[in-house]
């Protein structure tokens, strides 16, 4: 899989449609293989009424079991939901992290993407598997599959939206939007992590993904650069995006033996 800009392309294009949105997936793996699955989707309020309008929505918090547990089943064998967490009634984002459970890591998928829209059922192709090799020291392979080529109608369409974001005021206004959005996709391991590949990693945590727009929107030749360059790759921004703190690795097969 080849990772381009378009996939930063995409969450932008996302945050349009669900302002000011945090979401993410975090997986933990335990030393037998067994371990939990949290996915965190929180919005704003103020922007929540467009989120569940023309909907029959009625938990403020958009909590949906029975799209949550599809999405336990669609994750593999032995996944199920444990809980759903609303949340804070103190918080100005509401929202909610979902708990799932699971047996053995290599039976399991999960969407390569967090969530945009309240317990979204991800494209079949597009999604993070696992292989799992117990031992004193245990191995973890995380495999992603899909792409993020876009057809020509859809390139099009990118290069539509990234010409007319050339206006100065509607730039502005795209800053506000997408300022407080976090997206992120993160494994940590019960354990000491002893030898990776990855990008980014510390002592029990790999990052796959970890993209705070604030970051980039307080950079604004950063900014320009990634919303008026739909067909560059990765690598050719990486460093600026490291320098900000977000964090893309974009390769198809990471490995992670901890003890």
């Amino acid at each position: 899989m080849k990772k381009t800009i378009k996939l930063l392309n995409l969450l932008l294009l996302a945050g349009l449609l669900t302002s000011c949105l945090s979401s993410g997936v975090d997986i933990v793996v335990n030393k037998d293989g067994s371990g939990e699955i949290i996915q965190t989707f929180q919005i704003q309020k103020e922007y929540m009424a467009f989120m569940n309008q023309g909907e029959t929505q009625t938990d403020p918090n958009m909590i949906d079991r029975q799209a949550l547990s599809n999405m336990a089943a669609s994750m593999g064998e032995g996944v199920t939901l444990k809980k759903v967490e609303p949340a804070d009634a103190a918080s100005p984002y509401g929202g909610y992290k979902a708990y799932f459970v699971f047996s053995d890591i290599s039976k399991v998928r999960t969407p390569s993407s967090p969530m945009t829209t309240p317990g979204e059922l991800t494209d079949s192709s597009d999604w993070i598997s696992f292989a799992f090799k117990k031992g004193g020291t245990s191995t973890l392979t995380v495999m992603t599959t899909g792409s993020d080529q876009m057809d020509d109608s859809d390139e099009m369409e990118m290069t539509e939206e990234t010409t007319s974001e050339e206006d100065e005021g509607m730039k502005e206004q795209m800053k506000e939007i997408y300022k407080t959005m976090h997206f992120w996709v993160k494994i940590r391991v019960n354990g000491n992590i002893s030898n990776t590949n990855a990008l980014y990693s510390d002592q029990s945590e790999v990052v796959m993904m970890d993209m705070n727009f604030e970051k980039i929107v307080e950079n604004d030749s950063l900014f320009s650069h990634l919303t008026a360059s739909a067909n560059a790759d990765l690598e050719d921004v990486r460093d600026e995006l490291e320098k900000v703190g977000v964090r893309i690795d974009d390769q198809e097969k990471i490995e992670i033996s901890f003890r």
